[in-house]
């Protein structure tokens, strides 16, 4: 090949242009109806969809909806922020650990909580605290990744009227908690 240079650049812009299609779709998506999701269906679509990394991982999956059945909510949405922070805690796991991924919804006052949690490689939040849901932010640049799944994720609870924390320690494992508007 003569240019591979210009290849490459031509290939990341491409890259670029799919993902901030990506953003305008579901950003084109917050006007969608809100309707009644159910969390068991959700998580068990992306059990399905994720079937071979979980094998592939032995991950370990469990969930508790007993607070909270169901939510009214963007369904796109949701979907989103379910698959990519399951599909992070997979990704992002200690090498020589099985992983084991929490899920758990909670009724507050205001408020219903989604918890996913994980026993990962985790974040170090002093030194990225403040550029965790930033596009194209990535925290462990050993493994493949865009950095665009948290960035996603904040998007969308930000466009529901909710809120995204999250506590994360090097090798212990991650926990975001997603606050929907109750």
């Amino acid at each position: 090949m003569r240019y591979p240079k210009l290849v490459r650049a031509a290939e990341e812009l491409d890259g670029v242009v799919k993902d901030l299609n990506t953003i305008l779709a579901f950003r084109k998506n917050s006007e969608s109806l809100v309707t009644v999701v159910d969390f068991v269906t959700e998580v068990s679509k992306i059990r399905v969809t994720l079937e071979r990394e979980i094998a592939s991982t032995q991950a370990v999956i469990t969930a508790d909806f007993e607070q909270v059945q169901t939510i009214r909510t963007v369904k796109p949405y949701l979907e989103s922020i379910l698959y990519n922070l399951i599909s992070n805690a997979i990704k992002y796991r200690v090498p020589d650990r099985t992983p084991v991924i929490h899920i758990k919804t909670e009724k507050l006052e205001n408020e219903i909580c989604l918890t996913v949690s994980d026993n990962g490689l985790g974040i170090d939040m002093n030194a990225f605290r403040d550029k965790l849901f930033t596009l194209y932010s990535r925290f462990h640049i050993h493994l493949e990744g865009k950095g665009l799944g948290l960035y996603l994720v904040k998007t969308q609870i930000t466009a529901l009227g909710g809120r995204i924390e999250i506590e994360s320690e090097v090798n212990i494992g991650s926990t975001f908690r997603v606050y929907f508007k109750n």
